[in-house]
């Protein structure tokens, strides 16, 4: 996927990368060495979360998680990606900076970048699938790694980042069909349409696993700590609070699929899911019974090579969490 890269880059080919994904609840890092078409994971692990209200400080790494470069990926508030149409010469390839921050009516104080997703034909529009994200969030990322290792080699936004896990591990079986992905974690939940392979649309809700725990807090007045132990119980039904609090995300979704499906001739029967909120028991049935489409869950680590010694068991249970982190360094890997 395309990243809101650095100006400078290492004159060399990724093989050992970290993928730091910047989330509300944690930070999730990973190491991953590539050999030829092979991806090997080096290590995994749920650190503290960041707080960007604060200032910048450095980081550390567990030792074993440290390579030379890093891809670090986040979910801000404030980040957008956003598919756009423009006129494109015959003889380019990309729009200029100012042309994308006018089409997603941001300033300059967004850093942006753009992919070619479709190229239009006479005098239609081509398509570009463009994220920004503020100068100040870029700024407080890199303070967090002043001086290396890991020297960061690209920032990206989380929500495009899980594209290239997805297509990593499920790739091969979606290259005819026309899919749906959604990554859904604490504070902000993402979505990619992908048909025969290409990004279709993406988009992004304020909607996540903290407005479901406000939901079952107010319907069964407990306190929140209860809460997030109800929403991860098979046994108690809250199908009805978590189908409050999601049809209107899942609607908007239904809108971009049944535009999708029209313009494009196709048919979306599937849902990836993936992120925190994935995890949750009754998530699969709220979203197949607003959808219409069956739900697919889905490892990021699936086409990765491991050593279960050094994966504790609690995380590969958590897998799903670290979709944008692999991702991350596994979109290093195919720019570098």
């Amino acid at each position: 996927m395309k990243k809101v890269k650095q100006k400078k880059q290492p004159p060399r080919r990724f093989t050992d990368l970290v993928g730091v994904d910047f989330s509300t609840t944690a930070t999730k890092v990973v190491r991953l060495k590539k050999t030829k078409d092979e991806i090997t994971l080096l290590g995994i692990d749920l650190l503290p979360s960041v707080d960007f209200g604060t200032a910048s400080h450095k980081i550390e790494l567990p030792r074993n998680m440290v390579a030379h470069y890093g891809c670090l990926t986040y979910s801000g508030a404030a980040a957008i990606v956003r598919m756009v149409n423009a006129p494109l010469p015959a003889e380019q390839d990309a729009l200029p900076d100012a042309k994308l921050r006018e089409l997603l009516n941001i300033s300059d104080e967004y850093r942006v970048a753009a992919m070619l997703a479709k190229r239009g034909k006479g005098r239609q529009d081509s398509s570009f699938l463009a994220a920004a994200i503020p100068q100040d969030d870029v700024r407080f990322l890199l303070k967090l790694f002043p001086s290396g290792p890991p020297a960061p080699a690209s920032v990206e936004v989380a929500g495009l980042s899980f594209v290239s896990a997805f297509l990593n591990a499920r790739g091969e079986e979606c290259k005819n069909e026309a899919v749906c992905l959604v990554e859904a974690g604490d504070s902000v939940s993402h979505y990619a349409i992908l048909n025969k392979g290409a990004v279709a649309l993406v988009g992004k809700f304020a909607f996540g696993g903290s407005m479901l725990r406000s939901k079952i807090v107010e319907d069964l007045g407990v306190d929140e700590e209860l809460a997030e132990t109800i929403l991860a119980d098979h046994s108690i039904n809250i199908t009805t609070s978590m189908s409050d609090v999601m049809t209107p995300f899942l609607k908007q979704l239904s809108i971009s699929k049944d535009f999708i499906e029209r313009h494009q001739g196709c048919r979306i029967s599937k849902v990836y899911t993936s992120g925190g909120l994935s995890l949750m028991p009754h998530w699969s049935s709220v979203v197949e019974q607003v959808l219409g489409s069956s739900v697919v869950p889905w490892s990021p680590l699936e086409n990765i090579q491991y050593d279960p010694e050094i994966v504790p068991e609690h995380l590969i249970a958590q897998a799903t969490r670290f979709a944008a982190a692999i991702g991350a360094a596994i979109g290093g890997f195919e720019e570098s």
